[in-house]
């Protein structure tokens, strides 16, 4: 792999828009993030989400592109995915890639479409970037959460895995079969504990689907924080009374923002290589913070509420003891960022 890779960088969002949708509505209207990055075959592939921000058509997409040697967005690679993806549900978000026996894949969820929401693993034609057979929905049988949206598959010597849990440290085997949905069963638990890293930032929550490195997988996780209330409940008489003043709540909303948002954060963990797959390794701080991003241009269509968000999808290693993570920043834009193997298991692993 050549070595040309971005410390950081945002992706020019106009060079990641399908000719096809930008006949829908302007540039301006679209939120594009989220993105997730792999190698196959010598190629460098990325998709990612796309929200249509207009009133008029209210969609969240897939879209997915071939990267140059520079990491960059090669011209004319740019395809409109969700518009070839069929039996899998009108909004896809949040995508990842898996390559699985040498096939490419990719797996993303309906969010609040369904409830619990539902997970789907499509194939992609290697070479056009497109669906090239229906979505299958991933099922798992006894109880769920209303919402799940970040299981992360993985290949491990031709047998596939998903992580449905980080802590604890749950695993579920996956037959694919030929068609229909695919059957999800409880593989390993592993008990550990994250304290470490959550009690500052949040229980680990699924991001980039777990990558090989010798003995180990490393996956960048997402973690999040609640900010307390912006007024004290012994306030809460003035507020409501503040609430009938015109243009309260702008200023509450601009007030939250600047200091009081919630945050997204990035982690990083390590488990072994080998069946029940048990944690090895845990960062105590996170590899990626929000306020390392420039601030927020505006709110996005579907979270209003303030945030500062970091949300991985993606990672590759490279051959000098780096790693490349893909990333969203605050529910508008595509970052891609090079870590060093210190920065990302600091030395212990």
């Amino acid at each position: 792999m050549t070595t040309s890779t971005p410390q950081h960088r945002v992706i020019d969002q106009h060079s990641l828009l399908p000719a096809e949708w930008l006949r829908r509505q302007p540039p301006d209207n679209f939120y594009l993030f989220n993105p997730a990055v792999i190698c196959h075959h010598g190629r460098r592939l990325m998709v990612y989400r796309v929200d249509f921000g207009c009133h008029q058509v209210k969609r969240v997409a897939c879209a997915s592109c071939v990267l140059d040697q520079d990491w960059r967005v090669a011209p004319g690679s740019v395809v409109a995915l969700s518009d070839t993806i069929v039996d899998g549900g009108d909004n896809h978000y949040d995508p990842r890639f898996l390559i699985f026996r040498d096939r490419l894949f990719v797996h993303y969820n309906n969010n609040w479409d369904s409830v619990p929401n539902q997970i789907f693993l499509v194939e992609l034609d290697a070479d056009n970037l497109q669906a090239r057979s229906a979505a299958r929905r991933l099922l798992l049988e006894g109880p769920r959460q209303k919402i799940e949206k970040n299981w992360l598959l993985f290949d491990h010597d031709g047998d596939l895995f998903a992580i449905y849990q980080i802590a604890p440290h749950i695993v579920l085997r996956l037959e694919l079969g030929n068609c229909g949905p695919i059957l999800c069963q409880p593989g390993y638990t592993s008990e550990w504990d994250t304290t470490i890293y959550a009690k500052r930032y949040g229980p680990p929550r699924g991001g980039t689907p777990p990558v090989r490195a010798g003995e180990r997988y490393v996956s960048i996780f997402h973690s999040r924080i609640q900010p307390p209330p912006l007024t004290p409940a012994a306030l809460s008489s003035t507020v409501r009374t503040l609430e009938r003043v015109q243009g309260w709540k702008i200023l509450k909303r601009w007030l939250r923002g600047q200091l009081n948002p919630l945050k997204y954060y990035g982690g990083a963990y390590t488990f072994a290589a080998t069946p029940p797959f048990a944690p090895v390794f845990i960062h105590s701080q996170p590899v990626l913070r929000p306020e390392q991003e420039s601030r927020q241009r505006r709110p996005t269509a579907s979270h209003l509420a303030p945030r500062r968000v970091v949300f991985p999808s993606g990672l590759v290693h490279l051959n000098d003891d780096r790693w490349l993570v893909s990333y969203g920043a605050h529910d508008e834009r595509c970052v891609l960022r090079t870590l060093s193997q210190n920065e990302l298991v600091g030395g212990n692993d």
